[in-house]
């Protein structure tokens, strides 16, 4: 399947060949991978190469917005190479902004209640969807998944997530620390992240 093919599934037509046409003038490759523990999508510098990928996705909400995110940090980079953080006010600004020009707003406005949570996101962008339990749960109706969301577990509580068990030590900034059961090693996972209670 080609990446047009593949973003005819999430965007009308039109609104999938602007966003290639945009991404083709800038010579940002753009990739969509296997779905990954750590991130949903990341944006790459490789000397004067740039690159985009975001994880496959069945819900296009999902999809979409990782996808505006990452296309924010190319324009970021464009217009100020590492001089600025990279959630910074000027990343901000740039997913705000491309979120409306690529017309990616219409399609969330689909769904009201989703919309007006997304807005409020867009109001202060986080540097993940997930750090945002709200809108994670936003994403999760369109999602064939159920469970409970990390982020509501208490500290000290243990839980299954893809395969193994965990035990939730602490939330910080953006993660939640905690301590796998079979092989007694640390890691964090998204605060959003679909878990089972054991």
């Amino acid at each position: 399947m080609s990446i047009l093919e593949y973003l005819k599934r999430h965007l009308p037509e039109d609104k999938a060949k602007r966003i290639l046409a945009y991404l083709d003038e800038r010579s940002c490759l753009l990739r969509i991978t296997k779905p990954r523990i750590s991130k949903r999508g990341d944006f790459r510098v490789n000397g004067k190469e740039l690159s985009i990928s975001v994880n496959h996705d069945e819900n296009s909400f999902r999809f979409l917005f990782t996808f505006v995110h990452e296309i924010a940090h190319l324009e970021t980079h464009l217009k100020f190479k590492k001089s600025v953080k990279p959630h910074g006010s000027e990343w901000k600004s740039n997913f705000r902004r491309l979120f409306v020009h690529f017309e990616v707003d219409e399609e969330f406005a689909k769904d009201e209640e989703l919309y007006r949570t997304i807005s409020k996101e867009l109001e202060n962008p986080s540097a993940c969807s997930g750090v945002n339990v709200s809108v994670e749960k936003a994403f999760a109706r369109y999602d064939d998944k159920e469970g409970t969301y990390l982020g509501d577990l208490e500290n000290g509580q243990q839980f299954e997530f893809r395969g193994q068990v965990y035990e939730k030590l602490e939330v910080r900034r953006t993660r939640v620390l905690c301590l796998n059961m079979s092989n007694n090693r640390k890691y964090t996972i998204n605060k959003g992240a679909l878990i089972t209670r054991c």
